[in-house]
């Protein structure tokens, strides 16, 4: 009986010890699931939730890396010459890496508990064949959606400018798709990808070549006609045509203000893009403040003036980038 109980007692130890042993996973993933077949990533932490989500936080570094650090040596080949990319189109591709943060296809393999120092392993990974296949058909979903954003047949219109704006993005995510596809040892499809956005470049180009007239009421020496035109030929348009369909309209008012210890004017400015052609307004602007000066009033209407240009120089073009990436 003695002998029976110690053997048991040696049996229970060897299967806790056997328990408690560290898979090869945990140190060499690869061993388990080979390079050739899986994208692995070990994460670790105090509960097994945790674990997985650092294994799968690590696998999504790995590709974020992977792709920044590609889109970056693209880049240089583009500028020695050596592929045709637009400057724009990469720094597109960098934003896009957002579309790494769930990634296709990643699925927890294996998780184990380190009992002895109160961890939890888990290994994440993604089986490249399938995946492959995956990313792919994101690819051809993006390619198909530009296609028909920078579909210009039916005419160049504000709106038409808004969704080449949005293939420009997508294009920075189908860039994405044909790296990750690429590091999944897939179909090398970034040639692909870089004609589509030299189509994507040329559609918008095309789309702003539409003038706009920018006209203004209660101007001084057309310093606010300039401030709100630099808006506009910042995102590539022409402006000065006084028989375009597009119109910026403004009003400027300088009111003086009720004197204190100091002379006070108000302004306003209200402006609207306007579509001469059907009297549509595309979208408005409005800006109001006061400013103040201890020696006249004319002082003060001419602080107003400054007051209203910086105003407009620091928010309008925001203003206009939001219209143009919302419109569609």
């Amino acid at each position: 009986m003695k002998r029976f109980c110690v053997f048991a007692a040696l049996f229970a130890a060897a299967l806790a010890a056997g328990a408690q042993s560290k898979p090869a996973w945990v140190d060499n993933p690869s061993a388990v699931y080979p390079d050739w077949i899986y994208v692995c990533a070990v994460g670790y932490g105090a509960g097994r939730q945790a674990a997985e989500r650092n294994a799968v936080g690590s696998l999504t570094a790995f590709f974020k890396q992977s792709v920044t650090s590609r889109i970056s040596i693209a880049d240089t080949e583009r500028e020695t010459g050596g592929r045709s990319v637009s400057s724009s189109s990469m720094s597109q591709s960098i934003e896009a890496t957002s579309a790494l943060d769930k990634l296709i296809g990643a699925e927890i393999k294996a998780v184990w508990n380190d009992t002895g120092n109160r961890l939890w392993y888990a290994l994440a990974v993604m089986e490249k064949a399938k995946c492959q296949n995956w990313y792919a058909a994101e690819l051809d979903k993006a390619k198909s959606e530009i296609s028909a954003l920078i579909n210009l047949s039916g005419g160049v219109t504000f709106e038409s400018i808004a969704r080449c704006r949005k293939a420009r993005k997508l294009a920075g995510e189908a860039d994405i798709y044909a790296l990750v596809l690429s590091l999944l040892d897939g179909p090398n499809r970034q040639d692909e990808v870089s004609r589509l956005v030299l189509r994507v470049d040329a559609a918008l180009n095309e789309a702003k070549a539409i003038p706009v007239d920018v006209r203004i009421t209660g101007d001084v020496n057309g310093r606010l006609k300039a401030a709100f035109a630099g808006a506009f030929t910042a995102e590539g348009f022409k402006t000065g045509n006084r028989n375009s369909r597009y119109a910026l309209e403004a009003v400027l008012t300088v009111t003086p203000a009720p004197k204190n210890v100091y002379f006070n004017a108000r302004y306003t400015v209200d402006a609207v893009l306007r579509d001469t052609q059907t009297g549509a307004e595309l979208f408005t602007y409005n800006a109001a403040n006061r400013e103040s000066h201890p020696a006249s009033q004319e002082e003060a209407n001419s602080r107003v003036i400054s007051g209203a240009l910086r105003k407009i120089t620091e928010e309008f073009p925001a203003v206009l980038r939001e219209y143009l990436d919302g419109a569609d």
